[in-house]
């Protein structure tokens, strides 16, 4: 039976710490098991499977702040990156965003 998220997130995942801007958060393959976002204003962020965010969009999110300005999404199964985990943040006011990761 595979090990669930949970499990591995529980026993093993490495927290991002905070984030605020375009940043490199590992720098070779992984997996992200959960991301939470906040920001005063509208936000727009993504992952890119990437050390420099020249690789793909894995996952992508635009919050209004009108609506939403805190957002937490579990992955089960976790989103796997084979060169890196990029955050890129288009847009943002005030932002505050951790990720749970690991490796493969």
């Amino acid at each position: 039976m595979a090990e669930s998220y949970r499990r591995r997130s529980e026993t093993g995942g490495k927290n991002s710490g905070l984030i605020s801007t375009d940043t490199a958060v590992f720098s070779s393959a992984g997996k992200v098991y959960w991301i939470t976002i906040s920001d005063t204003g509208d936000v727009e962020v993504e992952l890119n499977d990437s050390i420099d965010n020249s690789g793909t969009d894995k996952w992508g999110i635009k919050l209004d702040a009108s609506v939403n300005n805190i957002f937490h999404a579990v992955f089960d199964p976790p989103i796997e990156f084979s060169t890196g985990i990029y955050v890129d943040v288009t847009s943002s006011t005030a932002l505050s965003c951790y990720l749970c990761y690991g490796e493969p």
